[in-house]
């Protein structure tokens, strides 16, 4: 059967009065959603928002941002946030690429002028109309995510609602939620792992919460860097599950969560497959655990980590609007992650095949960021590294072949208007010859 019921209409109709969304100052039940979603439903389709059409929106944790989603949804529109903390001069060449008619933002956000129509949050809802079908198509496109690649290009993965779909049905199966239970929405959404805690919480039936001062958070999901901090605090949360990932997990952090008896779970997962591939729900060892339901793991050639599965995307978007999905002849996903994996003590990422690296839980692809630096004037070659981050796991460093110094202060201002301050370098080194090696 392709098609399931909307999980604010289904739970709104069962359980009216349960909480769906939580801030710290407010609470919103399933049936103000369900009526919110098809407000909004109704303003966009005044629009001209209709199936297929794609929709883009810079989302944040405050309220009504999950709800866009759903009414894009219940259109058979296609969602695609984009990272809020992007240089919004990079803002009409991103909607382009998509092949975007209309974008939805904060209304404390003033955007550069637009080829497409601009709609503030506060202006997506029409109050008294609904619309929208109540039941999904699975098989509909659900989402464009920007992620990095293997070149300096950030390329587009496309997702169904079944990857979605059962991308949470999986991690439910053995992670489960429960009515009363409430998930912090704690990654971004413009992250595939943020929209996962949408998925996962609200087929439950849980609450989602949009800040970390909402009442009885019992669901987290962390990646190192929040974990760090978080064992840096005197008087810590109680958690019933702290799902670990996005990036590499020192063996160190993890012994001293569990030391400090947090109930971490660590997990390996990517944009490609819908957020979540294995999990390790035990705290007698460590490792990333085993493959979840409709999620399928082998060791390929050179010990490249191959998947695939329910929860696999549908491909990469072409710019003639084609999707682009490079399988091997089993159908397997090349993931570029280097690792093993047992059948008795779980998966062992020990590393990468390509150069990308993680910092804070964002992916980086020096590429992109060398490509910038060779655009200004009397650079010659430029290379960028990892350095080890006791916080972030990993931070970009620059080594740079110029004509002439470098002033390190212009050099950041100039890459700040083009990248996200994540993936500007901390310090940049003149030397000759860098390419031989610039980690000397």
């Amino acid at each position: 059967m392709n098609l399931f019921e909307c999980p604010f209409s289904l739970h709104a109709r069962k359980r009216p009065k349960a909480i769906a969304l939580l801030s710290s100052e407010e609470e919103w039940t399933y049936a103000t959603c369900e009526a919110l979603i098809s407000g909004i439903a109704a303003k966009l389709k005044e629009l001209g928002v209709k199936s297929g059409d794609v929709v883009a929106l810079l989302p944040t944790k405050l309220f009504p941002t999950p709800l866009l989603f759903f009414a894009l949804f219940r259109l058979g529109a296609i969602a695609c946030p984009l990272n809020i903390y992007h240089p919004l001069e990079s803002l009409p060449k991103s909607l382009d690429d998509l092949g975007a008619s209309l974008i939805l933002y904060p209304d404390a956000l003033t955007l550069p002028k637009l080829k497409q129509i601009a709609l503030p949050f506060s202006k997506c809802i029409r109050n008294g109309k609904s619309a929208g079908q109540t039941f999904l198509d699975k098989k509909a496109l659900a989402t464009y995510l920007f992620t990095s690649g293997t070149t300096a290009s950030p390329k587009i993965a496309c997702h169904t609602l079944s990857n979605h779909y059962y991308s949470a049905l999986g991690s439910n199966a053995y992670m489960p939620l429960h009515e009363g239970d409430r998930y912090f929405l704690s990654l971004p959404l413009y992250h595939i792992a943020g929209i996962a805690i949408l998925f996962r919480t609200f087929l439950a039936g849980g609450a989602v919460a949009l800040d970390d001062g909402a009442k009885n958070i019992t669901h987290v999901s962390f990646v190192p860097t929040q974990l760090f901090r978080l064992l840096k605090q005197k008087n810590r949360p109680s958690y019933k599950k702290i799902l670990l990932g996005g990036a590499d997990i020192p063996y160190s952090l993890y012994m001293e969560a569990i030391h400090a008896g947090l109930p971490v779970c660590p997990s390996y997962g990517m944009t490609e497959m819908s957020s979540q591939i294995a999990t390790h729900f035990s705290s007698s060892s460590f490792s990333l655990g085993h493959p979840l339901p409709y999620r399928d793991i082998k060791i390929g050639n050179e010990g490249e980590i191959l998947v695939k599965g329910k929860t696999l995307f549908q491909g990469y978007l072409q710019k003639d609007g084609t999707l682009a999905l490079p399988l091997d002849e089993e159908g397997f996903f090349a993931t570029k992650d280097l690792g093993s994996y047992c059948p008795k003590r779980g998966l062992f990422v020990r590393g990468r095949k390509d150069r990308l690296f993680i910092s804070g839980g964002e992916n980086i692809q020096p590429e992109e960021i060398e490509r910038h630096l060779k655009n200004i004037q009397g650079i010659i070659r430029a290379k960028v590294v990892p350095v080890p981050d006791k916080e972030f796991g990993h931070r970009p460093k620059a080594f740079i072949e110029s004509e002439k110094d470098v002033n390190e202060e212009e050099l950041k201002a100039y890459l700040s208007s083009l990248l996200p301050k994540f993936k500007v370098p901390t310090s940049f080194v003149r030397e000759k010859n860098i390419h031989e090696d610039p980690q000397k």
